[in-house]
């Protein structure tokens, strides 16, 4: 039975969610997987400058997309909040543009962790809708852009899908595993 319910388990983790499929992707101490939306590519190595990876619609590259997703995962401080990142990064935004816009967001996502998000506009720049969410160790931001707003709200869906797909998923350094039994 114990065999069954692994076999189970293991077929239900690979299987594409929604629309596309399953990517898995492990560091040091944590993997993660997220679920590519059906049209869309999701790209780990086209913006590493920018970003830990892009979502772009499929037959275009991220660059010449009218809309783009892309996500970053930013080590936290070990004092620092979820609010604390939140407002330290919206005051790096009224730098850059003072007479910004912004507002909540409700991205009402079906599972995955809880995200805070926010709209921002910013005259002669890009429109943009940020989610971030934190996990052990880590800030995830994903910041859903473009210069029209009509295609910023017409990518919402797939943007909605990415993230309700997320899954974080810590596993111990070396150094925290359990010493062996020396009797």
């Amino acid at each position: 039975m114990g065999r069954l319910l692994a076999v189970i388990v293991l077929l239900c983790t690979v299987c594409p969610l929604e629309g596309g499929r399953t990517l898995r992707i492990g560091g040091k101490d944590f993997s993660f997987s997220i679920t590519e939306p059906e049209g869309w590519t999701i790209d780990f190595a086209a913006a590493q400058q920018i970003a830990n990876f892009v979502m772009y619609p499929m037959n275009t590259t991220w660059r010449e997309s009218e809309v783009v997703a892309f996500a970053r995962f930013l080590p936290k401080g070990t004092q620092e909040t979820l609010e604390v990142f939140l407002e330290n990064k919206l005051k790096e935004f009224q730098q850059r543009c003072p007479f910004y816009e912004t507002g909540d967001v409700k991205l009402e996502l079906s599972g995955g962790p809880t995200f805070v998000a926010k709209a921002f506009h910013c005259p002669s720049m890009r429109h943009e809708i940020v989610a971030v969410t934190e996990v052990p160790g880590f800030f995830i931001t994903f910041v859903l852009s473009s210069n029209q707003r009509n295609r910023l709200q017409g990518a919402l869906s797939p943007f909605r899908e990415l993230l309700s797909s997320f899954l974080w998923v810590p596993r111990k350094s070396e150094s925290e595993q359990p010493a062996e039994d020396k009797r």
